[in-house]
C-alpha cells in the first residue's frame, strides 16, 4: 500500500477518535502531531535509505552500478574483461629450420622499441640489442637496424609473405631484405571471463562480443569464454545499435583502462536489480516505526493533561 495513504489514514483515525473523546480542538492537535511524526514514511524516507544502503554496499565491493540494470543484452569488446590485454606467442614458423633462432632474436630485439601489444609479446623472445633507425609504419609494422642488420616486422603481405589462415595475429619477419618466416600470437583469456559470462546469463543478460578483430578470431574467442552471440570486424557501438534495431534492450560495457573482473560487473547488475526489493523493505520498516511513533503522540499524556474536562 502507498505510504501516503496509510499516513493520511492514521491521521484521520486519530482525528475521529479524539473528536469523540475531547472535541474538535484536541482532535486537530492530535491529528497534526500524528501527521508530523509519520511524515517520513509518507515522503519515502524508506526509499532514500534503501538507495543509500545500496550505494554503500556497492562502494564496499568496489562496484560501479549500471544506469540501466534491466537490459537483456550487454555488448563488450575483448579488451578489459575477456582478455588480459597481453598476447602470447603461439607459434614460430620459419621458412627454413635454421631461420628460427634469427627470427626470434631480430624480431624480439626490434620490438623492444614498440608499445603495441604485439610488440610487447615479441619483445619477450629476445634481449635488447643495438637498435637504431626505428620507424613505425602505421598499421603495417615496424622497421629498424638491429646490430647493423635491417629488420622489418609486420603484416605478412608487407614483408612479402602470404596472409596466414591461423587463428590470432600473424606477423612476418624480414632480415637483410630476406623474409625469414612468420610468428603467430594469440590473446590471453582472462581467468574470470567464463564465470563472469555465466553469472550474466543467470541474471537473464545475454553477453555479446563485438570486436574489430576478424570474424574468425571473434568466433574463437566467443566460444572460449562461453559467449553464444558475437560480431567480428564490428565495434561494440555498432553491435548495440543493431541489437536495439532488432528490439533488444542492449547496452555497451565501456572498456576499462586496465583489465577488470567481469564477475564484478555481474554483481553490480544483480545489486542494482535488488533496489526495488530493498526500497519495499525499507518503506515497510519506516512506515511501521513512524506510524507507531504517531500513535504514541496521539495518545500522549501531555494532550490528556491539557485537555479540557
Amino acid at each position: 500500500m502507498n505510504p501516503r495513504v496509510i499516513w493520511v489514514a492514521a491521521a484521520t483515525t486519530v482525528l475521529a477518535v479524539w473528536w469523540l473523546l475531547d472535541g474538535p480542538l484536541w482532535a486537530l492537535v492530535a491529528a497534526l502531531g500524528t501527521l508530523v511524526v509519520t511524515a517520513p514514511a509518507a515522503f519515502d524516507l524508506g526509499a532514500r535509505g534503501a538507495e543509500r544502503s545500496l550505494l554503500r554496499a556497492a562502494r564496499k565491493r568496489g562496484l560501479e552500478l549500471p544506469t540501466d540494470p534491466h537490459i537483456d543484452h550487454l555488448v563488450l569488446d575483448k579488451q578489459g574483461y575477456l582478455t588480459t590485454g597481453t598476447l602470447r606467442v603461439e607459434s614460430v614458423e620459419p621458412i627454413r629450420a635454421d631461420y628460427d633462432r634469427d627470427m626470434r632474436w631480430f624480431a624480439g630485439a626490434l620490438e623492444h622499441h614498440s608499445e603495441h601489444p604485439v610488440g610487447k609479446a615479441l619483445a619477450r623472445l629476445a634481449t635488447r640489442g643495438r637498435v637504431t633507425d626505428v620507424v613505425h609504419h602505421e598499421d603495417a609494422g615496424i622497421s629498424g637496424v638491429v646490430d647493423k642488420h635491417p629488420v622489418r616486422v609486420g603484416r605478412p603481405r608487407w614483408i612479402g609473405l602470404p596472409d596466414s589462415e591461423r587463428l590470432g595475429t600473424t606477423v612476418g619477419v624480414e632480415v637483410d631484405e630476406r623474409p625469414l618466416g612468420t610468428i603467430t600470437l594469440v590473446d590471453t583469456i582472462a581467468p574470470h571471463a567464463p564465470p563472469g559470462v555465466t553469472m550474466l546469463r543467470e541474471l537473464g543478460i545475454t553477453p555479446v562480443l563485438a570486436t574489430t578483430d576478424s570474424p574468425r578470431n571473434a568466433e574463437h574467442l566467443a566460444h572460449s569464454v562461453g559467449i553464444e552471440r558475437w560480431y567480428g570486424a564490428t565495434t561494440p557501438e555498432q553491435a548495440a545499435a543493431a541489437l536495439r534495431a532488432d528490439g533488444r534492450r542492449a547496452d555497451v560495457l565501456p572498456a576499462p583502462s586496465e583489465p577488470r573482473d567481469l564477475r564484478l560487473v555481474a554483481e553490480a547488475y544483480a545489486l542494482a536489480r535488488d533496489l526495488p526489493a530493498r526500497i519495499a523493505r525499507s518503506r515497510r520498516t519506516a512506515l511501521v516505526v513512524s506510524v507507531a511513533a504517531g500513535l504514541v503522540v496521539a495518545s500522549s499524556p501531555a494532550l490528556a493533561m491539557f485537555s479540557p474536562r
